[in-house]
Parts: structure tokens; sequence; C-alpha cells
């Protein structure tokens, strides 16, 4: 998740002069669109993917990869170009209400979270890890809604380059994840087929 990159667009995609109770109404629809996003991913992604004969490692590796591309345009400075298009961005123009659409599907809930969530649900074996992964998601998901309910004022204070500063940091984090994703999927493939 990076809901100050999500803040920034969401910004950008509400009207210059939008008053604070509509930024506040935004960011809530969205945390709890992102909350409902988030659990529904992680208890039913592993069950679609078994459907379709994809291991959870094969989408470990995958999703690491989509990661560590995210990762390296975030260090790089580049916009994010994998979860939304210029179309969708135009369409949420036109849209009164963006809090779920683009802002929550997907541009928070993307395909890099998604199939993070998958791998995790896939290493899960205990019930108090899935109580844990629960509650680690219901803070995320409070997080984002306070970031969200403060970006004005956050990017106030950062200003465009403390913003762009803060998300190169966030790659960072992203790569080092996803490169530990890619490997954990790897060792495991390899102790299945070698």
């Amino acid at each position: 998740m990076n809901p100050l990159s999500a803040g920034v667009i969401m910004l950008s995609l509400l009207d210059e002069d939008v008053d604070k109770k509509t930024i506040q109404e935004t960011a809530f629809k969205n945390s709890k669109a992102v909350f409902i996003a988030m659990i529904v991913t992680f208890l039913l992604g592993t069950y679609i993917f078994s459907f379709f004969g994809i291991s959870p490692n094969s989408l470990q590796v995958f999703g690491g990869l989509i990661l560590l591309f995210m990762g390296f345009n975030m260090v790089q400075g580049f916009d994010k170009k994998v979860n939304h298009t210029s179309k969708e961005h135009s369409a949420a123009n036109k849209v009164e209400d963006i809090s779920i659409v683009p802002l929550a599907i997907p541009i928070i809930v993307g395909p890099g979270l998604a199939s993070t969530l998958i791998s995790i649900r896939g290493e899960q074996t205990e019930i108090l890890s899935y109580v844990a992964t629960g509650i680690a998601i219901l803070i995320c998901s409070l997080a984002n809604f306070f970031i969200l309910r403060r970006m004005p004022y956050i990017k106030r204070k950062l200003g465009i380059n403390g913003l762009k500063v803060m998300n190169r940091l966030m790659g960072l984090v992203v790569g080092a994840l996803a490169a530990q994703m890619i490997m954990s999927g790897i060792s495991e493939l390899y102790k299945i087929y070698f």
C-alpha cells in the first residue's frame, strides 16, 4: 500500500476548492472499500488461483516481480503506470465519487498488493496467523484513512519534493519485499520440482 501516492492522486481527482468534509467522506469510503477488498483477496484469492491450477509459490514469484517493477519505478521517481490508465483517470474526473473506483481499486488495491496478500495467505497455517493478518489489514486500512484525510495538510507541509522523497523511500521497502518474495517462491518451487 502507498497511501501517500494515492492521496496525491485523490487530490488531483477532486476539485481544487473541495471542502474538508468531502475529503473526509472520500477517505472514509475509500478506506472501507480497501479493507473489504483486502480481506476478500486475502481469504479467497488462493482458492481462485487454485481453481486455475496456479500454485501459491508461482504466484509469489510473479507477485514479487510485479512489486519489484513497482519498487523500481517508485525509486526512479516514475508515476504509477501499473495501477491505472489515463482513460480511468479521465473517467474518474467525470464521476462524482472516486473513493472506490479508481482510488481503492485499482490504485491502492492493485496487482502488487493483491499478490502480496495471496502470497501471505499461502504461508498461513494457524488460526492465530489469520487473526494477526486480519489485524494488520485493519491497521493498514486505518492508517490509509488517516493519511488520506490529512492529505491536504501533508501535501502543504511536505511539498511536492517531500512527497517524492517519501515515495522513493517507500520504493526501497517495496523492492526489498519483492526480492524476498521472489527468492522465497523460487526456493519453494525448486524443492517441489527438483
